[in-house]
């Protein structure tokens, strides 16, 4: 071990010289002019330990203590980081960089030369894509226009079964309708357009066929479709019913009937009938839907017995007339005694 003496040597050096080595004891500009200043360092067997193990140093390059702080060259500590350290004399710099790995030539050479042919492989692989890629282009511009055929032909074929479906049905059970088909050979939706009326006056099994035959002509010319379809009142758009179609033309009827105001039909009767025949006052009462609708008409018995036979068909005429108005397909009807309730007469559309 050092004696104390040895430990606490004072050293005076320039100013010059503790920058070379610490790089920090002024900070007048690099190129300022050259200034010594006498300094004194203390030398007290500093250890320098890097990442655990102790960095070793010679009578050159021993650390040092200046007014309370540590200095070490950079050359030393460029050692323990394992940095290179230069100086630059002519422009007064340290120069510090990371230690580089030699590599012989014949390794670059051999590097250039696969960099070379990967390179060559890339392009070559470019342009086969770019060949794949025009093919992929051309051939889905080539479905397309296969399916742009295709839609064609079979819309084409749609608008003719349309029309041979309107000449073979547009007058069948008197419905006068009008049939339109929308869609392609695997999804078809069919549209009947006919008044409520007609469509009532056909009876429910004769709609039920009527809807099956033209479905069956339909898969005869597109035998997949998946057909659903719509029958609408021609005046209005309402929705009379919705029907579909199984792949052997067996069809699920719905029937839709419509709601009617029936206190409003309920005015009009008794606005319409106010002691208008031979001052007869009749009362109404009204229930049912634009399907049907059942109305009761209420007499005195008198008063009904004494109308003429041409009056009292008159009044029920008149009663159904009001009802249809209202776009109703079917009218039952009873004249009813006020005193008890009696049947005087029936009448139906």
């Amino acid at each position: 071990m050092k004696s104390l003496k040895s430990m606490k040597k004072p050293v005076i050096i320039t100013a010059v010289s503790a920058l070379a080595i610490s790089g920090a004891l002024f900070s007048q500009s690099t190129y300022a002019a050259q200034v010594t200043k006498p300094i004194q360092a203390v030398y007290n067997n500093i250890k320098i330990i890097y990442n655990g193990t102790e960095v070793p140093y010679d009578a050159k390059t021993e650390p040092f203590l200046l007014d309370g702080v540590t200095y070490l060259p950079l050359k030393l500590a460029g050692t323990a980081l394992d940095k290179k350290v230069d100086w630059d004399g002519t422009n007064k710099r340290v120069v510090i960089a990371d230690k580089g790995v030699p590599i012989d030539q014949s390794t670059v050479t051999a590097l250039n030369n696969q960099i070379a042919t990967l390179t060559q492989e890339l392009n070559t692989a470019k342009a086969a894509n770019t060949t794949k890629d025009a093919t992929i282009a051309q051939l889905q511009k080539d479905n397309q226009t296969l399916k742009d055929d295709a839609s064609k032909s079979s819309s084409s074929t749609l608008k003719d079964l349309e029309r041979q479906l309107n000449r073979d049905y547009r007058d069948k059970n008197n419905a006068n309708a009008d049939i339109t088909l929308k869609g392609d050979k695997n999804d078809i939706t069919v549209t009947i357009e006919l008044t409520e009326s007609r469509w009532n006056d056909i009876s429910s099994s004769r709609q039920k066929s009527y809807l099956e035959d033209i479905s069956n002509d339909i898969l005869r010319t597109f035998k997949d479709a998946d057909i659903d379809g719509t029958v609408k009142n021609s005046n209005n758009g309402n929705k009379l019913a919705t029907f579909e179609s199984d792949s052997k033309g067996k069809v699920d009827l719905e029937q839709l009937s419509s709601k009617i105001d029936l206190s409003e039909l309920k005015r009009v009767l008794l606005n319409d009938f106010d002691r208008k025949y031979n001052n007869v006052s009749i009362d109404f009462s009204v229930k049912g839907d634009s399907g049907e609708v059942t109305v009761d008409a209420y007499v005195k018995t008198d008063d009904w017995n004494g109308l003429n036979y041409y009056q009292k068909n008159r009044i029920q005429e008149d009663i159904i007339s009001d009802i249809r108005n209202k776009n109703v397909s079917r009218v039952k009807g009873v004249v009813h005694s006020n005193e008890n309730n009696s049947t005087l007469a029936t009448f139906n559309y």
